[in-house]
C-alpha cells in the first residue's frame, strides 16, 4: 500500500502540474510572460518535492508519525480530493484565473460552484494536496512543506480579497456569507 499511495500521490501532483500547464499555455500572450518565470519556479519546486521530497525527508528530519494504512489513504483521499476541488473551482473561475494577484479584463466576481461555500476553493485544493503529502510522508520536513504552503496561501488570499473588495462592492456581502479556505469554518 505504500508503494501505491506513493504513486497516486505523485500522479495527482503531475496531472495538477500538466492541468496548470496546458491552462496557462491558453492565457493571453500578454498574461503568458508576466506568468513565464514564476510559473516554471513553481513547477520546478513542486517536481523537486515529488522527486527529491521523500529523498531528503527520509534524511533531515525526524519522523512524526509512521506510515500506516490508515496514514496511507488519509493522505490518497487528501491529495485526489485537493486535485479535484482545484480543477472544478478553477473551471468556476473561468478566465478570471491568473497565477498572479490582478484584476483580468471583463473580470466577474465568481459566486457558482466551490465559490458558492468558500473564496479561495483554488487555494484549498492545493492545500489538500500538500496536506496529503504531509500525511503520506510523516516526517518534519514534509510537515514544514506543508507550514510553508500554508502561509503562502494565506498571505496571497488576503492581497486578493483587499483587491476584490475595491473591485467589487458586492465583495463585502460576498465575503460574509462564505469562508475563506475550509466551509462553513474559517
Amino acid at each position: 500500500m505504500t508503494h501505491f499511495s506513493g504513486l497516486l500521490i505523485a500522479s495527482c501532483f503531475g496531472i495538477f502540474i500538466l492541468y496548470t500547464a496546458i491552462k496557462a499555455i491558453r492565457l493571453r500572450h500578454s498574461e503568458k510572460r508576466r506568468l513565464q518565470v514564476r510559473f516554471w519556479l513553481f513547477i520546478a519546486f513542486v517536481v523537486l518535492v515529488l522527486v527529491f521530497g521523500r529523498w531528503v525527508a527520509a534524511r533531515s528530519g525526524r519522523v512524526v508519525w509512521r506510515q500506516t494504512l490508515t496514514t496511507n489513504i488519509l493522505g490518497d483521499l487528501a491529495t485526489i480530493g485537493g486535485l479535484i476541488l482545484f480543477i472544478q473551482s478553477h473551471r468556476a473561475l473561468g478566465r478570471n484565473w491568473s497565477l498572479e494577484v490582478v484584476i483580468q479584463e471583463k473580470h466577474e466576481l465568481i459566486e457558482k460552484g466551490p465559490y458558492a461555500y468558500i473564496r479561495h476553493p483554488l487555494y484549498s485544493g492545493l492545500l489538500l494536496m500538500f496536506l496529503g503529502m504531509a500525511l503520506y510522508c510523516g516526517r518534519r520536513a514534509c510537515i514544514v512543506v506543508f507550514v510553508y504552503c500554508f502561509f503562502g496561501v494565506y498571505l496571497k488570499s488576503r492581497m486578493e480579497e483587499r483587491l476584490l473588495a475595491k473591485t467589487f462592492p458586492a465583495y463585502s456581502e460576498y465575503k460574509r456569507r462564505t469562508k475563506a479556505l475550509i466551509p462553513f469554518i474559517w
